[in-house]
């Protein structure tokens, strides 16, 4: 605690305030704010907007060569990858709650942190969110037993735990139950074949800082689901590789 206390002081001393560049509706940002927000840390939004590729400017690249958000300053240092921010600002600001610094228990968390990425794949396969927003596209029905295999993954974690990685919270959570939202998104009724992952989806809800975090990001990704981005005018829509 004390590392994370004088850490704090520093910051305030020294008027240094965190910089979070992101896309308001990006999970992977969503989830470094949730980190943010669980650590009580004090820090500035600086918008990129995707859509208008801001992302792709000679500015932004130098703060991230692979021009993708989130992206962090802290002071003189700047980290993007948004699980690597998450143990960043975990291993500074004392997150050891968040982010065990036991060596199993930690192995546990970026053992699911890695899990995580594959997760959102296999969903990306049945949602197609790129393909609906920005090509006019459809959901891949026939990819519906990849995102099934997914959850199945995510309900055998939870079968002798509260949530994926411990008996309480973790970084992990945040990963794994950010591309939950997108099958809801899509209308896909996780509860009936996954009753633990659905229950654990209601604990990470209820934190007091998921809907801060969450809510507006989410709505803004539901509409731009629902509508096909038409939401977008025509010149706005962004190439695949984006």
């Amino acid at each position: 605690m004390l590392k994370g206390f004088y850490c704090l002081i520093s910051l305030l001393l020294n008027n240094m305030v965190l910089e979070l560049y992101a896309f308001g509706p990006s999970p992977p940002c969503r989830c470094v704010k949730m980190v943010l927000k669980a650590l009580q840390l004090d820090f500035e939004v600086k918008s990129v907007d995707l859509i208008t590729k801001e992302h792709k400017t000679d500015g932004f690249a130098q703060l991230n060569p692979r021009q993708k958000v989130p992206c962090l300053r802290d002071g003189d240092y700047v980290i993007s990858e948004s699980r690597a921010i998450a143990a960043y600002l975990c291993n500074k600001f004392s997150g050891d709650h968040l982010y065990p610094s036991q060596p199993e228990k930690r192995g546990t968390v970026d053992q699911l942190l890695y899990v995580s990425e594959n997760v959102v794949d296999m969903i990306q396969e049945y949602v197609n969110f790129v393909g609906v927003v920005f090509f006019g596209g459809k959901i891949k029905k026939e990819n519906v037993t990849v995102a099934k295999r997914a959850l199945g993954f995510i309900e055998g974690y939870l079968t002798d735990r509260e949530f994926t990685a411990a008996d309480h919270v973790t970084i992990a959570d945040f990963f794994l139950s950010s591309p939950m939202s997108m099958l809801e998104i899509a209308g896909f009724d996780i509860a009936p074949e996954f009753p633990k992952t659905a229950a654990w989806l209601d604990k990470i809800k209820a934190l007091p800082y998921f809907d801060e975090c969450n809510k507006k990001g989410l709505e803004t990704m539901t509409k731009m689901y629902e509508t096909k981005g038409q939401c977008f005018n025509n010149d706005q829509k962004v190439k695949k590789d984006d």
